[in-house]
């Protein structure tokens, strides 16, 4: 990827999705965040109802931290077909980099793209990557924009990311 091309947020990005941040400049690998396009949106439970996984964040730029840290705990208590796992398992125009987005990515997904008219998000709630704790995880409604929590072992939407 030519690291001198700029992209502008709303923009598409190299794996054709939305971009959603640019974070200034190029560090620790990339520097711009894309969320997959609509069409790619599925619905899946989260998993690990009552079970405390640790150190999760809401942070841009630690979704996909967040994922391999979720899919690996799912994967040891022999959980399947979730969001995190799901998303690891995408591959999408070439790129197979995807990602859950924490709650702060999830929340500029929102209030950069889909307030402003930029892609055709579902007005449904989304998962984060962000526990918010043993029975609940952060989730976004794309209808207000609102934050709340859901239990995991519910189903919710899932938008894929991706750092470049």
């Amino acid at each position: 990827m030519e690291k001198t091309k700029t992209y502008m947020i709303g923009e598409r990005g190299p794996a054709d999705g939305l971009v959603f941040y640019d974070k200034g400049s190029y560090s620790d690998g990339w520097r711009y965040l894309e969320c997959a396009s609509a069409q790619y949106e599925f619905t899946a439970k989260w998993g690990a109802f009552e079970k405390e996984i640790k150190r999760t964040t809401e942070s841009v730029g630690d979704g996909m931290k967040n994922t391999k840290l979720v899919a690996d705990f799912l994967k040891n208590i022999g959980e399947t077909d979730t969001a995190t796992q799901r998303c690891l398992l995408l591959e999408i125009n070439g790129y197979s980099d995807w990602f859950l987005p924490t709650k702060d990515e999830l929340n500029l997904i929102y209030s950069k793209l889909a307030q402003n008219g930029h892609g055709e998000f579902s007005k449904e709630w989304y998962w984060s990557s962000s526990l918010y704790h043993d029975q609940n995880t952060w989730v976004q409604n794309f209808d207000d924009g609102s934050q709340g929590k859901r239990y995991e072992n519910v189903e919710a939407k899932v938008l894929a990311c991706r750092v470049f």
